[in-house]
């Protein structure tokens, strides 16, 4: 699949060190956005040009003053232009809080931080590259 833009929103820096390195590996021709605030990230996506089809989020879920599904009921109360493809990565294990996201429209899975190369495999969104 294809992606005009992908973005890393997670507050934990270390966290999001290693997934942007990990993405650009998978990703070269994609510029990938990174946030560590997500109302910076929320204003950026609601501001994207018209001609942004198609985006890929790698979101934290507990994030401070705007959560990952905060953020995600936000984009969808505001309607957006392009095709969003939400992956959730998280160290929670509340099964209420994980079922619940999981429901989200935009949400294509729930994954367990930290993301791997293993872990990236089983999305189905990258060409093979020897994972």
């Amino acid at each position: 699949m294809k992606f005009d833009r992908i973005f890393v929103i997670d507050d934990d820096t270390i966290i999001h060190t290693i997934q942007k390195l990990l993405l650009q590996e998978y990703f070269p021709e994609n510029f990938l956005e990174r946030y560590d605030d997500s109302t910076r990230a929320l204003d950026r996506l609601l501001s994207m040009d018209e001609d942004v089809k198609e985006i890929l989020i790698f979101l934290d879920l507990n994030m401070p003053v705007l959560s990952g599904l905060q953020l995600l009921d936000k984009l969808q109360e505001n309607g957006i232009h392009y095709n969003i493809t939400v992956f959730i990565l998280t160290f929670s294990n509340n099964t209420a809080e994980i079922e619940k996201v999981n429901s989200h429209s935009y949400v294509k899975k729930v994954i367990r931080k930290p993301l791997t190369r293993e872990k990236l495999a089983e999305l189905d969104i990258v060409r093979s590259r020897g994972i």
